[in-house]
């Protein structure tokens, strides 16, 4: 099997940015090697060079999601960035349940822009059950995107195991998960006790795919949005380009949560900040 050159390399990273605006500096050319490497091998071997040429010359969009996939690093964990959920909580659901602010026909919108494999939007349907229950009379819908096959099947499928628990309380836990045993690995017989996010959690939850820097035809208006640990992805010139995007499907007041490393500082987008992280419409 070939190695990874500079130049494939650089082949590699122009279709990620044209694609999906992702910036890959040199940094990652060994890691986009070994996880290529692994794929092959995986797949019945090939050489690099080959599997990159069918990328460029005659894709099928399952290529592409494919290479997405192994770019992509799915990092994730229920209720991650305490703070983010403490100023939704300060902000937006004590004035909602009090009646000092509205949102119109009584509903409130989500989006959890990279939800990779589900943690984030259903943290985010847990806190709304907790702190906006359906007798409180509103309609609360999370919209889930990612382009990542891997991210999207996960989050279809709503079962984790232990670790990924790891941070929820046992009331959470207890009320809003049911205990599973599934096989594990290739042997059927063989179980594994894992955790599967209750029809309650997972109703408030649409599950679809979408390239952040396409159109957003059919999205919106949000109350809020996470787009949380993505920017570090991107150039200036398309964080710039996607956070104009969000803003236009953000309703008026509407908040916009990004990752804990991340700020819009220095990017020309008519977003004020209203905490660490968090910038208001």
């Amino acid at each position: 099997m070939s190695t990874l050159t500079e130049t494939t390399f650089k082949r590699i990273a122009e279709i990620a940015r044209r694609r999906w605006g992702l910036s890959l500096g040199e940094r990652k050319m060994q890691l986009v090697a070994n996880r290529l490497s692994s794929h092959l091998r995986k797949n019945g071997g090939g050489e690099i060079e080959d599997f990159v040429q069918r990328l460029d010359k005659n894709p099928t969009e399952e290529d592409m999601l494919v290479l997405f996939d192994l770019l992509s690093t799915n990092v994730t964990s229920f209720f991650r960035d305490p703070a983010h959920f403490a100023h939704l909580e300060r902000e937006l659901y004590t004035p909602l349940a009090k009646g000092t602010l509205s949102v119109p026909g009584r509903k409130l919108r989500l989006w959890s822009a990279a939800c990779s494999t589900g943690a984030e939007p259903y943290s985010l349907a847990m806190q709304a059950l907790e702190l906006l229950p359906p007798s409180s009379g509103f309609d609360v819908k999370i919209l889930a995107t990612d382009l990542s096959n891997k991210a999207l099947a996960g989050c279809r499928e709503a079962t984790y195991n232990e670790a990924q628990l790891t941070g929820l309380s046992p009331e959470r836990r207890a009320r809003f998960f049911t205990k599973v045993e599934v096989p594990k690995g290739t042997a059927a017989a063989v179980t594994e006790t894992r955790w599967r996010v209750k029809d309650e959690v997972r109703k408030l939850v649409e599950i679809r795919r979408q390239n952040l820097v396409e159109n957003y035809t059919g999205l919106g208006p949000f109350d809020v949005i996470f787009l949380r640990n993505v920017m570090i992805y991107f150039d200036r010139d398309t964080r710039h380009e996607v956070v104009m995007r969000m803003h236009g499907v953000m309703r008026p007041g509407g908040i916009l949560a990004v990752g804990s490393a991340e700020t819009l500082s220095g990017l020309d987008v008519p977003l004020r900040p209203a905490a660490a992280s968090v910038y208001v419409r």
